[in-house]
């Protein structure tokens, strides 16, 4: 595919922007200038043709990742929710087991088992 030169419209007061600074809707904006420019002049309009194809190609693969990406995301958030919860729920039950151990490993003492007797007066 031939290398196409933009027409810039710079009048040399602002330093040219190269066209990877451009958006793909601006580039294709201006492809489009630049394809009614030379079919009003006659000229061979198949680079253009094939530079709007591939710019409408890359917008729909960048679409596609920008999707596919977005559901990447979401999942790996579900997924670090769905494990905080699980991790939670593990250590909720570590507690209770240790808290259980321990208190049944706790022997009460002989005063609370048996209190003094009450002597009646």
């Amino acid at each position: 595919m031939q290398q196409l030169k933009l027409p810039s419209h710079n009048n040399g007061t602002y330093p040219q922007k190269s066209t990877d600074s451009f958006t793909i809707p601006q580039q294709k904006e201006r492809l489009e200038n630049l394809l009614y420019q030379k079919v009003q002049q006659g000229e061979d309009i198949s680079p253009c043709i094939e530079a709007l194809y591939y710019l409408a190609s890359k917008q729909t693969t960048e679409d596609q990742l920008q999707v596919m990406w977005a559901e990447v995301v979401r999942e790996r958030s579900a997924f670090n929710s769905l494990q905080r919860v699980i991790i939670t729920a593990f250590a909720i039950l570590g507690m209770i087991a240790f808290l259980n151990g321990a208190f049944r490993s706790v022997k009460p003492s002989a005063a609370v088992v048996n209190p003094p007797a009450v002597q009646p007066h």
